[in-house]
């Protein structure tokens, strides 16, 4: 009983050290207004491109790595134009098709397993919501990913699997916006 109590009380700890860092966010707004974002620790930036059959991508990637001892340990948001002409949001046949890639790449990429998966629209703009385990199981990346007209976003948050259901993890995903 002892032991359970402790442990107990190890979690309930982690827990509210996890959310007494999170409290004061900070909000990301696009140069071009196009889009913000808040998350609970400070903004870095990087811009990759990216050899395509389609020609050279410009991705562009902002992250939120946090402590240790928190839930979530990365917080990110990854966006990307494709070229006039390649895909748009309102080529219907060509999203599922391209989010169902997108996924399956996804879950590879880190040797993961995609365990859920669902449509999502933003602003009427399609997207999806997916869940993937990896690590063994020990860790997960829950994603929400939109494509408006040209550009795909995809807001995502890494968590240790035991501590994947919290409040900053919801907040973080659902608040995404365009401007």
């Amino acid at each position: 009983m002892y032991l359970v109590l402790k442990i107990c009380l190890i979690y309930l700890g982690s827990l509210i050290s996890c959310y007494a860092l999170a409290q004061n966010w900070t909000t990301y707004r696009a140069p071009d207004n196009s889009f913000s974002i808040s998350a609970p620790y400070q903004w870095s930036e990087k811009t990759d491109t990216i050899s395509t059959d389609i020609g050279n991508l410009k991705y562009f990637t902002l992250y939120c790595q946090a402590p240790d001892t928190s839930a979530n340990q990365i917080y990110m948001l990854s966006y990307c134009d494709y070229p006039d002409g390649t895909i748009h949001s309102d080529s219907t046949e060509l999203i599922t098709a391209f989010f169902e890639e997108t996924m399956q790449s996804a879950a590879f990429s880190i040797n993961g397993k995609l365990m859920y998966q669902a449509d999502e629209a933003l602003y009427n703009f399609p997207g999806k919501y997916w869940r993937i385990d990896y690590l063994q199981g020990n860790a997960v990346i829950k994603t929400r990913a939109f494509l408006v007209r040209n550009r795909y976003y995809a807001v995502q948050v890494v968590s240790k699997k035991v501590f994947h259901i919290n409040p900053d993890s919801d907040r973080f995903l659902d608040g995404f916006r365009l401007n």
